[in-house]
């Protein structure tokens, strides 16, 4: 008997150091080949550029191309939206080191057992990894080669950096990536200034922006379904109360009508059609420039209220 357990252990030694060279082996083998982390330092977001008005508190019109965004800190995030999305990605985000063992072992049984790899679970920084750097082909060499990233990037940053970077970057549909893009698309506002079920609605579309659109009506109901749930599992893991919750359930989100913005039209595409000229048009859809323009729209307002009532006399 005794013969036997020494047999086994030493059978089962053999296997764990088999796999542990394995992997071993495979991360030194696709970690040469892989970009650094530190490309996230150096590189710069494409962000759009801004007409303002003269006061600089009007935005008169936004140019953009494929991404819509504007990077804010972390710091001007609120803290409820920011518990909604690792309540929502990720809820193991500040413990563990760049991938979640036990989540990935779940995820890699679930897969085995249907022979597809569907399930994920992949982490903040995973999903960071995987919408700079990498394909969205799900195979294993592609997620290996996530998996080692995220443990670099990991080791290399904080995790509010980290966090900060994934904000900033996340697609939420409507050509808008970044809490702030998404917030000013969807509510007419600045992140910092949404409510609680706002913020829960954000962290939702994450997950599918474009299958969760608020401007369809069968996607809208689904996209308010994981609101509710985002809003209790919040409750649940103790990042606010069950009354909040509940409170911000039952309260209306009121999403901002889906149309291009652009105020003082003739003003502002003469503006435009300037800066094109002299920079051209793919810069400035990239550029994240703010244009201050000597147009005060209050007085423009008026006077377009005045010549409208003139015209509607006559």
């Amino acid at each position: 008997m005794r013969k036997m357990i020494i047999k086994f252990l030493k059978y089962s030694a053999f296997v764990f150091l088999f796999f542990v060279f394995s992997f071993l082996f495979l991360f030194f083998y696709y970690a040469k080949d892989l970009p650094r982390p530190e490309i996230f330092t150096e590189r710069e977001l494409p962000q759009s550029t801004k007409i303002y008005d003269r006061t600089g508190k009007v935005l008169l019109y936004e140019i953009y191309g494929e991404e819509k965004r504007t990077y804010v800190p972390i710091s001007k995030i609120p803290k409820y939206l920011k518990d909604a999305v690792i309540c929502a990605e990720d809820s193991n985000f500040y413990h563990h080191f760049g991938i979640d063992p036990k989540a990935l072992v779940r995820a890699i049984l679930s897969d085995l057992k249907i022979l597809k790899p569907v399930y994920g679970a992949s982490t903040i920084p995973q999903q960071l990894i995987r919408s700079t750097f990498l394909s969205l082909e799900k195979t294993p060499e592609r997620k290996l080669r996530e998996i080692i990233l995220a443990i670099e990037l990991d080791r290399k940053y904080s995790k509010d950096q980290i966090f900060e970077w994934y904000l900033n970057q996340i697609p939420l549909g409507q050509n808008a990536y970044g809490v702030e893009a998404a917030s000013q698309t969807y509510f007419g506002k600045h992140v910092w200034e949404i409510n609680l079920a706002e913020a829960a609605t954000l962290a939702a579309l994450i997950k599918a922006p474009y299958l969760l659109s608020p401007y369809e009506e069968n996607s809208k109901e689904k996209l308010l379904i994981r609101k509710n749930y985002i809003l209790d599992k919040m409750a649940r893991e103790g990042y606010i109360s069950k009354e909040e919750a509940e409170e911000a359930k039952k309260q209306e989100i009121s999403f901002k009508e889906k149309r291009i913005e652009i105020l003082a039209p003739y003003f502002v595409l003469w503006i435009k059609s300037m800066l094109e000229e002299e920079y051209g048009k793919e810069f400035l859809t990239t550029a994240g420039w703010k244009i201050y323009t000597s147009l005060d729209f209050e007085i423009q307002r008026i006077a377009e209220e005045v010549v409208r009532e003139g015209i509607e006399k006559n």
